[in-house]
């Protein structure tokens, strides 16, 4: 509950669910559960901005997955502190974290987390301006979340291709993909609808200045 709270923007809300999860399972003692909330927990502390909560809720969940021997638990994990590593501009720290995910989810094949984790990559590359780096993971991203049908993933792909054209200066292709990126959020009822539309009107009337220039 927390998670899908989270995924449709509502952050407080997820928090709320997530830590009576984690103290539910503490009281259960167990640690497999409060490995998974506080995973979960990171990922939304970062959506909300709370970095340095982020970092320490998945530090723990990290630590509690290699007790208990979850190896898909750790590769989440892993790919959800590169996450927030990203936010904080430890790109080299981020990139380990990130790559070292990729390699455990494609060994145990779970698609689904490793295209998410593609898109964090490519986020990482296009952070340092580098679109030649980022697009090829963007891309391999949307080929994979559209293979398994991952409505998300294919938009968060799309959107981050669509801010790679941005930065190259391919203004249409960038509404275009943005588009695209916000239609598909918009129809699953994804948090993400509000930024991705305010940043396609925000290039509408980039385009608009130069034609009238």
């Amino acid at each position: 509950l927390g998670g899908l709270r989270w995924q449709t923007g509502d952050c407080p809300g997820a928090i709320r669910d997530l830590e009576r999860a984690l103290g539910l399972h503490r009281d259960l003692g167990n640690r497999l559960g409060q490995a998974n909330a506080l995973s979960v927990l990171g990922d939304v502390r970062r959506t909300a901005g709370d970095f340095a909560a982020a970092i320490g809720d998945l530090e723990q969940a990290l630590r509690l997955h290699r007790d208990v021997s979850s190896y898909s638990g750790e590769g989440t994990t892993l790919a959800r502190l590169g996450s927030v590593l990203v936010e904080t501009g430890d790109h080299e720290a981020a990139e380990t974290s990130l790559c070292a995910a990729i390699s455990i989810l494609r060994k145990l094949g779970d698609q689904a987390s490793e295209a998410t984790t593609l898109t964090l990559l490519a986020k990482l590359h296009l952070s340092r301006a580098d679109t030649a780096q980022a697009r090829p993971l963007y891309q391999e991203a949307l080929d994979l979340a559209r293979q398994i049908d991952s409505p998300w993933d294919e938009a968060h792909a799309l959107a981050g291709l669509g801010r790679c054209a941005q930065a190259d200066g391919a203004i249409g292709d960038a509404s275009d993909l943005l588009t695209r990126a916000y239609e598909i959020f918009r129809r699953i009822g994804a948090g993400e609808a509000v930024e991705v539309a305010a940043e396609r009107d925000a290039l509408a009337e980039q385009a608009a200045s130069q034609d009238r220039e």
